[in-house]
């Protein structure tokens, strides 16, 4: 039984399996049987260090046996099922219990755009097939409470067989809400804007609702994490704030926890460096 992270913006790239022994057809025993556990790392195809190094020495025996027997396509089997999973998990997930690392007063200040896929990696992609080689749209939006404007720049770059990106094939200024599209200014990359525009429209013909929905659920993701970071800030302010010194009167207790009057204690001291500091 594999199960995986399920925080939405965890890039841990592992995997929990729990093996479970099924029973002879037929059979009436009802012994309790051990159930193996492992953790994978997926990223080098070995057992996951840190559950070797909390793991029972039955378990790890179990975990080095089994890695010893996969081969690479297993490893590879295990880590669409992590995909699968995790991108269940990204989608599903209420905005309100999702916290990237915002960078606040970059957005607050410059309008920096945010990638759907950057902030959450594991949600749905947008993708194109041009001569049989996928491209992936990586659309990045505005994201400030303050602003309702409905730009997209998408950044077209192709997939290679490996899984790896290839060069950056270029970007486009799109307003999805009166569908008008442009290159970059910014980039120096060519890119074909109109041939493009037929493409994805064709490829994914809710195309604009897709960004729209995409471009809401990062606002209302950010909208949650801003609050909670300005409700953190001001709590923060309020715990390192100096309070004013209190002023000792001469029948108050002294300051220093003499338990003598301050008159008798500490005042004179005060007094007298004060008169040295005139």
């Amino acid at each position: 039984m594999p199960s995986v992270c399920a925080n939405p913006t965890c890039q841990c790239l592992s995997v929990d399996l729990t093996f479970v022994a099924q029973e002879p057809k037929g059979d009436q025993a009802h012994c309790q049987k051990a159930q193996p556990k492992t953790s994978l790392d997926l990223v080098n195809n070995k057992v996951l260090a840190e559950f070797q190094r909390t793991a029972s020495p039955e378990d790890i025996d179990f975990s080095e046996r089994l890695v010893a027997e996969m081969d690479p396509q297993d490893f590879s089997l295990l880590t669409q099922l992590f995909h699968t999973y995790k991108n269940r998990y990204t989608e599903e997930a209420e905005a309100d219990t999702i916290e990237p690392d915002f960078d606040f007063n970059e957005i607050e200040s410059a309008s920096i755009t945010q990638g759907y896929n950057v902030i959450l990696p594991f949600g749905d992609r947008l993708q194109v097939a041009v001569d049989g080689v996928e491209h992936l749209l990586l659309d990045g939006h505005c994201v400030r409470t303050d602003c309702d404007c409905t730009e997209t720049y998408i950044e077209v770059t192709p997939i290679m067989p490996d899984g790896t990106f290839g060069e950056h094939a270029g970007t486009i200024h799109l307003d999805h809400a009166i569908r008008q599209w442009r290159r970059a200014a910014k980039d120096d990359t060519p890119c074909d804007v109109p041939a493009w525009r037929q493409r994805i429209e064709t490829a994914i013909p809710d195309f604009y609702a897709k960004l729209s929905q995409r471009q809401a659920r990062l606002r209302t993701i950010y909208a949650h994490c801003r609050k909670r970071h300005l409700k953190q800030r001001l709590a923060t302010t309020r715990k390192t704030k100096t309070a004013l010194p209190k002023k000792v009167g001469r029948n108050d207790l002294c300051p220093c926890g003499s338990g003598k009057k301050y008159k008798n204690c500490c005042m004179n001291v005060a007094v007298s460096a004060a008169r040295r500091g005139k």
